[in-house]
């Protein structure tokens, strides 16, 4: 763990460099002990990158390990099992994550987004608490950023539900931004987890908060606009998960509504409008069994007992079966990329989620979409609700 957590804060590699350098040099190890030489050969380097080549200091990494320990903060790699795959499979997942809590099994449970603008109207809350919970309730993970206004009623609703609530953080993972939400992040903590991809103590800027924007969408299977002006950051959000070939949701309003301008928009340019939990369920129907969940049992422990214990366990999720390792413009490992229509179509078996597709041939979420389109002009594959397909047998 502390050869990537160097590659991320002392090496500086860009997100997306860090999974190919992983597969051209075997490990994390394997890229701290190349040369300059040979890292050149893939990557260009900063003066101040080439430096810390050449030094070999793992002095920052054990620090924030040591840290990390020390406030009882889970730290996930991205070649761990655990990892979210979803968020694997994104152009530049965050090498690692710091996690509070206890982070839910996102390979096997769905996950949806819920967002929208920090200065939420009451209809937007309305709208964000009742989603989230009608979500909790069927056994969707509810993601969402913890701001105030609309992610915070979020969460608010999905904490009444019966699953774990996600928080992402643009913080470093031992901050609680904003500060009066100290009391809604001790109960996410009690059912679900918070995660970001700063190590505690990090300095973090305004910028670092649109970045975070990918890790949420990159989690889950579909992002919904809850609330937003036109400028609204909630859209960036959207735009990650268009990007991610995720599906986006929307909530309407009355069609001169300044403070839901966006969401207007985003359903003008295709976006699902939605009215209820069960419009997003039914597009995953094929996937995900929503069978109404029983709220766990309420904690006997004291509340100060409670938080110690939410913060002793920081990852327990169990392993998946198989870990899909999909970077953009990898070396093409032999055995396993194809882009030949023959192995698209052995890929389905039939009904086929998009995910299955990817691991199964290799290829990137764009080149796997571009091939499906072709395939399905010409009769040969029909695409189902939910990301699924299958074949047409013709």
């Amino acid at each position: 763990m502390k050869y990537l957590i160097w590659m991320v804060e002392t090496a500086g590699f860009a997100k997306h460099e860090i999974p190919r350098l992983l597969e051209l040099f075997g490990s994390a190890k394997g890229v701290f002990q190349a040369s300059q030489g040979e890292l050149l050969e893939w990557v260009a380097l900063k003066p101040e990158q080439r430096a810390a080549v050449e030094s070999k200091d793992l002095t920052q990494a054990e620090a924030i390990l040591a840290n990390c320990k020390r406030q009882r903060i889970g730290v996930l790699s991205i070649l761990d099992d655990a990892y979210p795959q979803r968020l694997k499979n994104i152009y530049d997942p965050p090498a690692v994550l710091y996690v509070r809590g206890t982070l839910p099994d996102f390979n096997r449970l769905p996950a949806i987004a819920l967002v929208g603008q920090r200065k939420a109207t009451p209809y937007g809350k309305m709208a964000a608490d009742q989603l989230g919970y009608h979500l909790s309730k069927r056994g969707v993970i509810v993601v969402s950023g913890m701001a105030e206004g609309t992610d915070g009623a979020a969460h608010e609703g999905a904490l009444k539900g019966s699953t774990p609530t996600v928080a992402v953080f643009g913080t470093a993972i031992d901050q609680c931004y904003p500060t009066f939400h100290g009391g809604l992040l001790r109960e996410i903590l009690r059912h679900g987890a918070a995660i970001s991809e700063y190590p505690p103590g990090k300095r973090t800027y305004a910028s670092c908060f649109p970045q975070r924007n990918r890790i949420i969408s990159g989690l889950c299977l579909g992002t919904v606009v809850v609330e937003a002006r036109k400028k609204s950051g909630s859209l960036i959000t959207a735009t990650y998960a268009l990007d991610q070939g995720r599906d986006v949701f929307s909530v309407p309003a009355n069609y001169d509504a300044v403070s839901s301008e966006g969401c207007n928009e985003l359903i003008k340019s295709g976006a699902k409008l939605i009215r209820s939990a069960e419009d997003i369920l039914e597009e995953y129907r094929g996937m995900y069994c929503f069978e109404p969940q029983e709220k766990p049992a309420k904690r006997v422990n004291s509340a100060r007992k409670s938080r110690a214990e939410a913060q002793e366990a920081p990852v327990s999720p169990p392993k998946t079966l198989e870990q899909v390792f999909n970077p953009p413009a990898r070396p093409e490992p032999a055995a396993k990329q194809s882009s030949g229509d023959d192995a698209l179509l052995d890929a389905i078996d039939g009904a086929t989620h998009i995910d299955v597709i990817l691991s199964k041939t290799g290829l990137q979420m764009g080149q796997a979409l571009a091939k499906l389109t072709l395939l399905e002009l010409m009769g040969k594959v029909r695409q189902l609700p939910g990301k699924q397909f299958e074949k047409t047998g013709l």
